[in-house]
């Protein structure tokens, strides 16, 4: 999910309203603004409704008048995006818990830490996925 909420940001970046605030503040607001709803969207996407309206609202001052509906055009575009990826996830996994690594540990319960960009496991699971891979590379050759 990392990567949709870093796309809204390097499009609307060039759009900041200049002048108002100092350049880093404004990047960085508009950068917390976009992970915050991109994490929420990841955690719990059925109840959030309109997610692409909750963004833009609070972003849209950080933008001149003039720009604000390609604003949200940009962000209605990646939160769409978002929401398709989100449910492939559910139909592959049953489940759209991104935010949690996919192992358990030693008491059979499920790990909470945040895997890493690219995997379904945390670092201390990471293990598991290469076992994944040469179990299925094994798999193919004995076919």
């Amino acid at each position: 999910m990392y990567r949709y909420s870093r796309a809204i940001y390097r499009d609307l970046h060039p759009h900041l309203l200049e002048g108002q605030f100092r350049a880093e503040l404004g990047q960085r607001l508009l950068l917390a603004a976009c992970e915050r709803t991109v994490e929420r969207l990841a955690r719990d996407h059925r109840r959030f409704a309109r997610p692409a309206a909750a963004l833009f609202d609070d972003v849209r001052a950080l933008f001149p008048v003039s720009r604000q509906l390609m604003v949200y055009d940009i962000i209605e575009m990646h939160m769409d995006a978002a929401l398709e990826y989100l449910d492939a996830e559910i139909a592959e996994r049953g489940s759209a818990d991104l935010l949690r690594c996919r192992a358990t540990n030693r008491k059979g319960k499920a790990c909470q830490r945040v895997p890493v960009t690219g995997s379904d496991y945390c670092p201390s699971h990471r293990y598991l996925e290469k076992l994944q891979q040469e179990k299925a590379s094994s798999g193919i050759l004995a076919a």
